[in-house]
């Protein structure tokens, strides 16, 4: 979706292809992509819960699968998984 602005400004890791972001990336591209006051984020074992208000003060919360990137012990989300998933939120 938005791929221009998270090549100029955030440091996604890219994996045959595949846009990877860590949780605070994540967050800090959230925070820029779409319209929302704040945003969290939570890891649970295989998953990352991004919870987050909206302009319109809608509270809402996204469930994204968590990945883990060789060599690294963090937590990664894939960035059109979350893209996918805003939408869905962000549409209603």
């Amino acid at each position: 979706m938005l791929n221009r602005a998270l090549h100029g400004f955030f440091m996604a890791k890219k994996i045959n292809g595949t846009y990877y972001l860590s949780r605070a990336e994540a967050v800090d591209y959230l925070l820029f992509a779409y319209p929302i006051k704040w945003c969290v984020s939570r890891w649970s074992r295989r998953e990352v819960s991004f919870s987050f208000e909206s302009k319109k003060r809608k509270r809402e919360r996204v469930l994204v699968n968590a990945y883990f990137v060789k060599d690294t012990k963090n937590a990664w989300v894939k960035q059109a998984e979350l893209d996918y998933e805003m939408c869905k939120c962000t549409s209603e």
